[in-house]
């Protein structure tokens, strides 16, 4: 029996504060309640209170300091590596050897890689141990990323520069779906995605994330009309995203409805009105509330009574979709996340709308229909229940490894 496994990330996930901490860090609790798990991440400086509390987790965790922050006068040398800029920032040798002394002194056999950005550690220890079995997991499809990035650059220069990243991250992160001895996508769009470039891959390669379900207090009251968006505007895809919802879908709702709220977190007032290019005036005119950082985001969610996931770019899973269902919220998404997930069912278990029309629609008939809310309530929920559990997600684990 397999009962050793180092675990390698680009970041380290603790304090979880975003998606792309929580879907390193709550894989990494559960599978150390089954194995040994050894994890490493490259970090600018070592807390020995982060390693402490790793250990609380039955995790050992092997922090390296490397300066992984971009560094945009780096990127016209980058134009002649072979590996993207954002590949080959994470890759040190001295890091390397570090990987290699945990692996030999703790006699590890398995290597569990989280994003292609760290595949290049995986590849030269496989070299050098043939024994080692190597799994990398996919939390996006990282060159669609960086398409979408390129596509919206306006700067020829950065645009240029993002579309020859592209093909380059393209070219690896493809190839890298033969070299491992499983990959594993978390969203079915991603899935889909793969099969296009590899006929190897099949639904034994899909794992979805789990959701810890919480205890939801009898209590609670829901504000009446209001939404909530959260996210980190410092991503180029949330920034997006809220850029355009409330551009094209809030402002004309709230015209219609001039009660409806929505309310955001993650962000300083400063950080908001730079990233929308919106005036405080305006933010305050559309009932556009700035909660900041809240220290309890399940209860702030919990207080409203719907969540919006207005995805136009991204690529995996969004967490917060999969939180709001475990929270019992009814959950407006947009096309793209709606797709993420075959389980969804529009108006069943949560809404999704294409456009401003289909958004107004959907929330009058919800508005005028409190069976139906309480439905798609109850629906989603259910569904994380069945579906995104920790359970599962060891089971296909374990499964695969063994």
């Amino acid at each position: 029996m397999i009962d050793k496994i180092l675990c390698i990330a680009p970041q380290c996930p603790l304090p979880c504060i975003d998606g792309g901490k929580i879907g390193i860090f709550y894989p990494l609790k559960y599978l150390a309640q089954k194995l040994n798990v050894f994890f490493t991440t490259p970090v600018l400086n070592i807390n020995e209170d982060i390693i402490n509390e790793f250990n609380m987790y039955n995790i050992k965790y092997y922090p390296f300091e490397l300066n992984t922050n971009d560094d945009y006068f780096k990127y016209p040398s980058s134009l002649l590596k072979p590996l993207s800029f954002k590949f080959n920032k994470y890759f040190s040798p001295l890091y390397l050897k570090y990987i290699e002394k945990i692996i030999i002194e703790n006699q590890i056999n398995i290597l569990w890689i989280n994003a292609p950005h760290m595949a290049i550690y995986a590849l030269n220890l496989k070299k050098k141990y043939p024994y080692l079995k190597i799994y990398l997991r996919e939390h996006n499809i990282e060159y669609d990323l960086v398409l979408q990035y390129a596509r919206s650059q306006k700067n020829i220069f950065m645009k240029m520069f993002s579309y020859i990243e592209y093909y380059k991250t393209k070219r690896y992160e493809v190839s890298l779906w033969n070299k491992f001895d499983k990959v594993f996508f978390i969203s079915d769009t991603d899935l889909a995605e793969a099969k296009k470039y590899n006929k190897d891959i099949n639904e034994t390669n899909l794992i979805y994330d789990g959701m810890e379900i919480p205890e939801i207090p009898n209590n609670i009251i829901e504000e009446q009309n209001s939404f909530i968006f959260t996210g980190n505007l410092k991503s180029f895809q949330n920034e997006n995203n809220l850029k355009y919802f409330i551009k094209n879908i809030w402002i004309p709702f709230r015209q219609l409805e001039p009660n409806a709220k929505l309310y955001l977190t993650g962000n300083t007032d400063d950080c908001l009105i730079s990233k929308l290019k919106i005036s405080k005036k305006v933010l305050s005119e559309n009932n556009i509330i700035n909660l900041g950082f809240v220290e309890d985001i399940k209860t702030t969610i919990l207080s409203k009574q719907y969540v919006v996931s207005p995805t136009l770019y991204g690529s995996g899973i969004r967490l917060k979709v999969l939180e709001a269902l475990s929270l019992k919220k009814v959950v407006f998404v947009s096309d793209i996340d709606y797709n993420m997930i075959k389980y969804f069912r529009d108006m069943l278990n949560i809404v999704h709308y294409s456009n401003y029309e289909d958004f107004y629609n959907k929330y009058l008939k919800l508005k005028n229909d409190k069976i139906l809310f309480d439905k798609i309530k109850k629906n989603g929920y259910n569904l994380s229940l069945k579906i995104f559990n920790w359970d599962n997600y060891i089971e296909k684990v374990e499964s695969q490894l063994y």
